[in-house]
C-alpha cells in the first residue's frame, strides 16, 4: 500500500518475485542496495496514487515502448526503477537470454 495507495483487495494479490541489488560508490565508501520485488496484476480501472512524497509520478505505458524508453532514454529513469523494469522485463520473457549481453545484464542485477 505505501507507494501506491493501493486498495486491500489489490494487496492482498501482491505476490514477491525475488531481488535486485547493485552498488555504488559515496563520501563514505561502497554502498550495497537491496530492492525486493513484487509483481501484482493491476485492475485496468485503477491507477496507483503517489500519496506518501516518494514517488513523484506512475506512469502506465506499453512494454515496447518501457524498452525503448530503457535503452534510449536512461537518463530519465531513477537507476534503482531502472532496473527493477529490466527484472520485470527479463522474468517475463520480454527480454529474451538470445538478446547480447542477457547474461552478463542479469548478473549484475544480483551483486
Amino acid at each position: 500500500k505505501e507507494e501506491a495507495s493501493l486498495p486491500p483487495e489489490v494487496v492482498r494479490c501482491v505476490r514477491p518475485s525475488g531481488l535486485v541489488s547493485y552498488k555504488y560508490t559515496t563520501r563514505k565508501g561502497l554502498s550495497i542496495k537491496r530492492l525486493f520485488t513484487f509483481d501484482v496484476e493491476m485492475p485496468h480501472q485503477l491507477s496507483p496514487l503517489c500519496a506518501d512524497g516518494e514517488v513523484e509520478e506512475f506512469t502506465l505505458m506499453p512494454v515496447e515502448e518501457l524498452l525503448y524508453s530503457i535503452r534510449y532514454q536512461l537518463p530519465r529513469w531513477k537507476p534503482n526503477s531502472a532496473l527493477v523494469a529490466i527484472d520485470f522485463m527479463m522474468r517475463h520473457g520480454f527480454i529474451s537470454p538470445e538478446e547480447p549481453g542477457y547474461v552478463q545484464l542479469s548478473a549484475l542485477l544480483r551483486c
